[in-house]
């Protein structure tokens, strides 16, 4: 069986309990750049739901020097988001975002006050982790011989 035609990597959802709250960490904290703020609402929301009346808001954020990779963070006023139970996630496990200098990206989380963990280096590969206010973890990671993606370290 051949696999599906896809074009491109479109983006990563997170949803969120507090959307200002999580603009803020995403926006000011990691410098993301909004590239759109939309209001949700309607049938096709109730639909893609399964609740009545849903409605929230969107707001997409590109990652600087990608050109196109995104985040959209996903905030309900109804049915109401909540931050989920700390250890009750499934699904995705985190966001990576590749730097060149895994270093200077700790220090500078650091100072913006993002509480880095320490960084680690796992199969050749270092990295660290921020936590989102919903406890969403956001990895950074630096490949070595210039690789920016998992696809590029393994040869893909």
């Amino acid at each position: 069986m051949s696999a599906l035609a896809f074009r491109d990597f479109s983006h990563v959802t997170v949803r969120v309990s507090e959307i200002e709250r999580a603009l803020a960490f995403y926006r000011e904290g990691l410098g993301l750049r909004v590239i759109f703020d939309v209001r949700l609402d309607g049938a096709g929301l109730d639909a893609v739901t399964g609740t009545a009346g849903a409605r929230g808001r969107m707001v997409g954020l590109v990652v600087p020097g990608s050109g196109k990779v995104c985040i959209e963070l996903l905030g309900f006023e109804h049915p109401k988001s909540e931050r989920p139970p700390h250890g009750r996630f499934t699904g995705y496990s985190n966001v990576s975002l590749s730097v060149d200098d895994l270093a200077a990206a700790h220090a500078a989380c650091a100072t913006r006050g993002l509480a880095p963990h320490a960084p680690v280096e796992v199969g050749g590969v270092k990295m660290f982790f921020v936590v989102d206010p919903d406890g969403t973890p956001i990895e950074l990671i630096e490949f070595p011989r210039g690789a920016t993606t998992s696809a590029a370290f393994n040869g893909v």
